[in-house]
C-alpha cells in the first residue's frame, strides 16, 4: 500500500536531502516535483495543489531554512502539512456511552465493499461492544446472504428481512430487537447504486433521519483513483457523512485516495481495509500515514501486529532454547509462523524506516520460501524437530517427498536452520539479557503503543 506515493514522494525530497541550506529555486523546484508526484498518485489536481502552496509559503520563510539542518526542516513541513490534509489524530468512532444504542450508518456505491466493512467494523468492535448488523439493500437479496454469512463468521448478531422491501420497515424492526436485547452498537449497511441518483440519495436520507446515527461512513473503494473525489464529494453534499471507510487499501499502490477524501468531504478517514480477512481492517491515524508516506514506515503497527500474533508461551520457550543452545526446528516454525500471521517479510519490512525499497525487491520469493520451509518441517517426525542429531539421506529423501519438495529445498532449509542456530548461539548474552527485562520489570509483551507512538512523533 502507498509503494508509488512514497516513492514518487522520496523521490522528488531526495535532491535536498543533505542539504544545510536551501534557496529559493531549489525549494521552489523540489515543491513543483511534489505536486507532479501526488498527482503521478491519483491525488487530486485542487488537493495536490492546495497541499504544495501550504508548503511553499511555509518553506519560503527565512526563519525555517536558515539552520544546519535545512532538509530536515522542509521535510518535517511537508510531514506537518500531509498529516493536516490527510486529517490530524487518531479518527476513532463518535460513539454513545454503553448503556445508549449507537447506530453507525454505512452508504456508498455497489460494490465498494460497504457489507464486507460493515462485518469487519462488527468485529472490531465485538470485545467492547453488543453488535449488530443491519441489512437494508432490498434490492440485492445476495447482499442480505452476504452479509448473514459474514456476520456468522465474526459471531455477531445480524437482522435482515428477504421479504420485506421497505427498508424503513426493516430499520424499525430491528431497533425493537436493539432494545430487547440490548444491543449497543448497530451498524446498518444501507443498498447501494451502480451510480448516485435521486432516489438513493432520498432513500438515505430517510433513513438517516429515522434512526439519528451517530456516525455516517461513506464507504470507497481506494483502487477507484482520482474518481473518488467527485463521488465523496457528492455523497458529503446530499447527506452529510461523517467520515469515511476506505477499502481495498492494501493493493492501492499509487496511495493518492487516502489525501484526497478528506478535502473532499471535510471529514476524516475513519477505517481502512487491509485484507481479506475479517480483522484486517484498521483505524486510520494520518500521522502514522504521513510518516509511511514519507518512507519514515510505520513501527506502531510492526509493534501491534507483533502483539497479536505471538504466542508469548512459545516465545518465552523459544528464549529459554537459544540461552540453553538448544534452538530447535520447533522454534523456528514458531518463528516462521508469527512471520506469517504478520503479513509476512515483505509487509513487516514496509513498516520499518528507510526499508521500502528493500521491502519491494523482495517478492513473492521469501514469502513462497517460508511456506516450503513450513511444510518441510511439518513433514520431519519429533525426534528430527529436535535437531539433535544430523539429517541422513535417507530422512532428507523422505522430508522432501512428505512436503512436495526436492532434496535440494530440504539442503536449503538445513543451511538456513544451521546459520541461524549459530547466530542464535553467538548470541546468548543479548537473549539472557532480554530474558532478565522481566525481573527489571519490564514486558516486552506489554509495551504501551500509546507511548511508543508518541515517542516516535
Amino acid at each position: 500500500m502507498l509503494e508509488t506515493l512514497t516513492k514518487n514522494i522520496t523521490d522528488a525530497l531526495s535532491r535536498i536531502r543533505g542539504k544545510k541550506r536551501l534557496n529559493e529555486k531549489q525549494l521552489d523546484e523540489t515543491v513543483a516535483l511534489i505536486n507532479d508526484a501526488l498527482i503521478r498518485s491519483d491525488v487530486a489536481q485542487d488537493v495536490a495543489e492546495a497541499f504544495t502552496k501550504a508548503v511553499a509559503k511555509r518553506a519560503h520563510g527565512k526563519e525555517v531554512l536558515e539552520g544546519v539542518n535545512a532538509d530536515e526542516q522542509f521535510i518535517a513541513i511537508v510531514h506537518e502539512e500531509l498529516v493536516r490534509i490527510i486529517g490530524e489524530g487518531n479518527a476513532s468512532l463518535a460513539l454513545l456511552p454503553d448503556e445508549k444504542l449507537s447506530v453507525v450508518l454505512l452508504c456508498g456505491l455497489q460494490g465498494s465493499g460497504k457489507t464486507t466493512s460493515a462485518a469487519k467494523i462488527g468485529n472490531y468492535f465485538k470485545k467492547t461492544r453488543r453488535v449488530m448488523l443491519v441489512g437494508l439493500d432490498v434490492y440485492r437479496p445476495a447482499a442480505m446472504e452476504q452479509l448473514e454469512t459474514l456476520a456468522a463468521q465474526a459471531g455477531i448478531r445480524c437482522h435482515v428481512e428477504k421479504k420485506e422491501d421497505k427498508p424503513h420497515k426493516i430499520l424499525k424492526k430491528a431497533l425493537f430487537i436493539a432494545k430487547k436485547e440490548s444491543i449497543n452498537l448497530m451498524i446498518v449497511d444501507t443498498a447501494g447504486r451502480l451510480e448516485i441518483d435521486e432516489a438513493m440519495m432520498a432513500e438515505l436520507k430517510r433513513v438517516a433521519n429515522s434512526v439519528d446515527p451517530v456516525e455516517k461512513l461513506l464507504v470507497m473503494d481506494a483502487t477507484a483513483g482520482q474518481s473518488v473525489y467527485g463521488v465523496a464529494k457528492q455523497f458529503a453534499d446530499a447527506v452529510g457523512i461523517t467520515g469515511v471507510v476506505l477499502t481495498k487499501y492494501d493493493s492501492d499502490a499509487k496511495g493518492g485516495a487516502a489525501l484526497s477524501l478528506r478535502y473532499a468531504t471535510g471529514t476524516p478517514v475513519k477505517f481502512v481495509g487491509t485484507g481479506e480477512h475479517m480483522d484486517d481492517i484498521d483505524e486510520f491515524d494520518a500521522e502514522r500515514v504521513a510518516s509511511r508516506m514519507l518512507g519514515m514506515g510505520d513501527v506502531v503497527k510492526l509493534v501491534k501486529k507483533a502483539q497479536e500474533s505471538i504466542d508469548q508461551e512459545k516465545a518465552d520457550e523459544m528464549l529459554k532454547n537459544i540461552i540453553e543452545n538448544n534452538f530447535s526446528y520447533n522454534d523456528f516454525l514458531t518463528q516462521i509462523e508469527s512471520t506469517m500471521k504478520m503479513g509476512g517479510i515483505q509487509k513487516m519490512m514496509s513498516m520499518l524506516p528507510g526499508t521500502q525499497g528493500i521491502a519491494d525487491s523482495i517478492g513473492d520469493s521469501e514469502e513462497k520460501k517460508m511456506a516450503h520451509f513450513k511444510a518441510m518441517i511439518q513433514s520431519m517426525n519429533k525426534k528430527e524437530r529436535l535437531a539433535l542429531f544430523p539429517l541422513t539421506n535417507a530422512r532428507i529423501v523422505r522430508i522432501a517427498k512428505g512436503s512436495g519438495t526436492t532434496v535440494y529445498d530440504v539442503n536449503q532449509l538445513i543451511k538456513q536452520f544451521n546459520n541461524l542456530r549459530n547466530l542464535m548461539g553467538s548470541n546468548k548474552k543479548m537473549a539472557r539479557m532480554m530474558g532478565g527485562l522481566e525481573k527489571m520489570g519490564i514486558d516486552l509483551n506489554a509495551m504501551n503503543i500509546d507511548a511508543l507512538q508518541k515517542t516516535g512523533r
